[in-house]
C-alpha cells in the first residue's frame, strides 16, 4: 500500500481486537454504528461522500448528544475527485458582537467556564453543512435529514460508550431545567439500551431540512436560541446568528518520511500535529528503545502545544505565519533542545481539557473522500439548552483566554482556537488516506502518534488506532491502562510525572486507499461504539 506498511504488521488473533474492514467500491467509518448504517444506505442509494457525511452527522446529533450537535462547530477536508487537490472548510462560529475579555477582567473573572454565556459562540456546524451541500452535494438537502428526524422523534437506543459518558455528566445536566427536561429521566441519566428522544430537536431538524441554513440562523429556531442566551446573561443577537457563515480555506501540509500530511489551518490546531511530526522526523525512531521513542514523542508534543498556547488564534490575528513554525532552522533548534535523559518542564497551559467530539470519514464509489469533524467542545457542551428547539449549545468560547493583548483573547466577532482537526494523507501527489483522532486537545498529539505507528513501525490502520496512547498534559503523562508498566517506570526515571491509568484517550476513524490492490481499508477504534463499513 504505497509502501505505507513496510513491516506489514497484522492483527494477533490470540488477543482481543478488531480486524480492518475491506471493500472495493466505497467505505466509511464513524463513532456510532447507527450513523455508519445510515451513511452506507445513502451511498447505496446514489448519494455521494458529502451527502453521507451530512446525514451521518445529523444522526450523531441524536445518537451521541454529549459529543456533537447542531449547536456546535464543524471542520471538513474534501477531495472532490480523490486526488491530492484538497479543500478545507472552516465551520467554526464566532463570538458575539459584544463579547469582550475586558468585561470579564473588570469582574475579576480569571477563566471562561462552560455555563457562562461568554463560552457560547455562534454555532457554525449547520452553515458548514449547508455550504458543503450547496457546492458538492448530490441528493436533495431535505432527504439527508430524514434519518435524524426519525431518530429524534421516535428515539434511538443508547449504546454502551454513550451510556458511560451520560452517567458521568448527570450533575451537569441537572443545572439547567430545559436541559434536564430533555437529557435526564426524572433526574437520572439515560442508560444502556434506553430509548432517547429529542422531539424538539426533531422539529428543528425538520425546519433546517425545509429551509436550509436559514431554518437555523433565522426564524423561530434562532429566536428560541437568542431568547435562551439572553436569559443567562448573553449578549447574542439575532443579527449574530443571521451573519454566521463558514468558509473555504487553504489546507496546510508538511512532509513526514515521504508522505504529505494535510491539516486545516489555524484557528484549528492542525499546525501542532505538523510541528510534532516535523520534530519526530529529526530522529531515527526505529533505532531507539521504546522508552526513548515515547520520551521524544512526549517532548515534541510539549513543544507543539507550548507554541499553540503562545501564538495560535483566529487566522486574521495570528502574529506568526504557519510557514514560520515549519522553518527547518527553527525545528532544528527545538529538536536540539530535547534532552534524551530528562523531561522538560513547561509553564502550565490555561487551555481547558475537553475530550468530546465526533469524527467520521467517507469515500464514495467515484473517489470523492471527506474527512469530517463536529463537536460541542465539552461533554454535553455548555449544558445549556434552548427549550423549544431542543438545541444544546456548545461552549467553544472556553478556548478563548482573557489575557489582554493575547492573540487568542476573547473579543467581538472572533473565532477561538479550535482543537477539532480532520486530516488527510498523500504520497507522490496521490491521496492515500483520510483520518481523524478524537479527544479534544489530544487530537494534534493523536494525529502524530497514529501516523508514527503506521509510518515508522508498520502498524495497519486498525492496529494504529487501537494502540495504547499517552498524552503529556500540563507536564503530566496521561497513560492508558494497556501501557507497559516497565516502560512507565523507565519514563519516571527520566523525570516524567505519570497519571496512570486514565480513561481512554479519544477515539478515531480512518480510510486508506490501496490503488494497486483496488482495496479500501476502513478502521474505527475500540474506544467508541463505532463502525467502519463498506461495499
Amino acid at each position: 500500500m504505497n509502501n505505507l506498511f513496510k513491516e506489514k504488521k497484522g492483527r494477533n488473533f490470540s488477543k482481543n481486537g478488531r480486524s480492518n474492514v475491506l471493500s472495493s467500491k466505497a467505505m466509511l467509518a464513524s463513532s456510532h454504528p447507527i450513523a455508519s448504517s445510515v451513511g452506507i444506505e445513502i451511498l447505496k442509494n446514489g448519494g455521494n461522500a458529502v451527502d453521507a457525511a451530512i446525514s451521518m452527522s445529523a444522526v450523531l446529533c441524536v445518537a451521541e448528544p454529549h459529543m456533537t450537535g447542531v449547536g456546535g462547530d464543524c471542520f471538513a477536508m474534501l477531495s472532490v475527485d480523490g486526488s491530492a487537490n484538497i479543500k478545507a472548510l472552516n465551520g467554526s462560529g464566532k463570538s458575539s458582537t459584544k463579547a469582550k475579555a475586558s468585561n470579564l477582567r473588570k469582574k475579576k473573572i480569571l477563566e471562561i467556564n462552560p455555563e457562562m454565556s461568554d463560552a457560547i459562540t455562534i454555532p457554525g456546524a449547520v452553515a458548514a453543512w449547508y455550504l458543503l451541500h450547496q457546492e458538492y452535494g448530490h441528493m436533495s438537502w431535505k432527504e439527508l435529514f430524514n434519518p435524524a428526524i426519525k431518530y429524534a422523534e421516535q428515539g434511538i437506543k443508547v449504546h454502551e460508550r454513550v451510556a458511560l459518558d451520560w452517567e458521568k455528566n448527570t450533575k451537569k445536566l441537572s443545572l439547567d431545567s430545559d436541559t434536564s427536561n430533555i437529557f435526564l429521566q426524572n433526574g437520572k441519566p439515560f442508560q444502556f439500551m434506553d430509548n432517547f428522544k429529542n422531539e424538539n430537536l426533531s422539529e428543528t431538524l425538520s425546519t433546517i431540512a425545509d429551509e436550509g441554513r436559514d431554518g437555523f440562523y433565522r426564524g423561530w429556531v434562532a429566536e428560541d436560541m437568542v431568547k435562551k442566551l439572553k436569559s443567562i446573561g448573553g449578549y447574542h443577537t439575532l443579527e449574530d446568528f443571521s451573519n454566521a457563515k463558514s468558509e473555504w480555506v487553504r489546507p496546510i501540509s508538511s512532509n513526514y518520511r515521504n508522505f504529505r500530511v494535510h491539516e486545516c489551518p489555524p484557528n484549528g490546531q492542525g499546525i501542532v500535529a505538523l510541528i510534532i511530526l516535523s520534530l519526530l522526523e529529526k530522529f531515527n525512531l526505529k533505532k531507539l528503545s521504546k522508552t526513548d521513542y515515547i520520551h521524544i514523542f512526549c517532548e515534541a508534543t510539549k513543544i507543539g502545544y507550548f507554541l499553540r498556547d503562545e501564538y495560535l488564534a483566529d487566522p486574521v490575528l495570528n502574529k506568526l505565519t504557519v510557514d514560520h513554525f515549519l522553518r527547518s532552522d527553527l525545528l532544528d533548534k527545538y529538536a536540539s533542545s530535547i534532552d534524551m535523559n530528562k523531561a522538560k518542564i513547561y509553564s502550565l497551559s490555561d487551555f481547558p481539557d475537553h475530550p468530546d467530539t465526533i469524527y467520521l470519514t467517507v469515500r464514495d464509489k467515484n473517489g470523492m473522500i471527506i474527512s469530517f469533524i463536529n463537536s460541542l467542545f465539552d461533554a454535553f457542551g455548555s449544558g445549556i439548552t434552548a427549550p423549544k428547539s431542543g438545541v444544546l449549545f456548545h461552549c467553544r468560547g472556553r478556548a478563548f483566554n482573557i489575557i489582554e493583548g493575547h492573540p487568542n483573547e476573547l473579543n467581538p466577532n472572533k473565532r477561538p482556537v479550535h482543537t477539532i482537526i480532520p486530516a488527510m494523507i498523500s504520497k507522490n501527489n496521490k491521496l492515500v488516506g483520510s483520518f481523524g483522532v478524537m479527544g479534544g486537545q489530544y487530537q494534534a498529539a493523536g494525529h502524530a502518534y497514529v501516523l508514527s505507528q503506521m509510518i515508522d513501525f508498520g502498524l495497519n490502520p486498525q492496529l494504529a488506532l487501537d494502540h495504547p496512547r499517552i498524552f503529556p498534559n500540563n507536564n503530566v503523562l496521561e497513560v492508558e491502562n494497556d501501557f507497559d508498566l516497565n516502560l512507565i517506570n523507565e519514563l519516571k526515571l527520566k523525570g516524567h510525572k505519570i497519571n496512570y491509568p486514565v480513561p481512554p484517550l479519544g477515539g478515531g476513524q480512518m480510510i486508506l486507499i490501496d490503488e494497486e490492490k483496488d482495496v479500501l481499508i476502513g478502521a474505527s477504534d475500540w474506544r467508541k461504539d463505532g463502525l467502519a463499513i463498506g461495499y
